[in-house]
């Protein structure tokens, strides 16, 4: 029961869509029309402002970081780290999936480096560091992305974390790159 409690509670945070909110009041644009079509920190951040994209990035990690302290004041009294992972797919889930706006909200990168860190400093500290460099030398965020999540994953199984945690990472990483594939293609086309 706790652990639907925990998916719930982070799937209304997650369903806070503050690229689509933030673009509509300061710019009056509809942010999944731009670019890769999602309402993500990255499209922001590329087709309006650095300012919104930072704003962006800071609210969705805000909205990962506050629904696992929730739950684990309420829940962690034993496995903290399998509380957090389920609050933070709950997030994951409604910020990509959000029921307010069809089902069609960002790509999940920047809630689930805010669930790294939540989670373990090391895990968000190697996935960061290994994929930032990787985007940097192939010049590609849409890459950098996919090595952050092939490198949450096997962090999160190399430091033996349990099925609740692996199964989290497992969900927020595949769907990461699924929704970077789809954007991808969709920028094709439209070139």
């Amino acid at each position: 029961m706790k652990f639907i409690l925990c998916f719930l509670i982070g799937y209304v945070f997650g369903n806070f869509q503050s690229s689509y909110i933030f673009v509509k009041r300061f710019k009056n644009l509809d942010v999944r029309s731009l670019g890769s079509g999602n309402a993500g920190t990255m499209n922001t951040l590329l087709n309006v402002s650095e300012t919104l994209g930072a704003l962006v990035l800071f609210c969705d990690m805000l909205k990962t970081i506050i629904p696992a302290i929730i739950c684990t004041v309420l829940f962690g009294e034993a496995d903290v780290a399998s509380i957090i992972s389920i609050s933070s797919l709950g997030v994951f889930i409604g910020h990509c999936f959000p029921f307010w706006l069809k089902f069609k909200g960002g790509k999940g990168v920047a809630v689930a480096v805010a669930f790294a860190l939540t989670l373990d400093i090391r895990i968000f500290l190697i996935a960061v560091i290994v994929a930032g460099v990787f985007g940097l030398l192939i010049k590609s965020a849409t890459y950098g992305s996919y090595t952050f999540a092939i490198m949450l994953f096997v962090c999160s199984v190399d430091f033996g974390y349990g099925k609740w945690v692996v199964l989290s990472v497992f969900v927020q990483s595949l769907t990461i790159v699924l929704l970077h594939i789809k954007g991808r293609k969709l920028m094709l086309a439209q070139e």
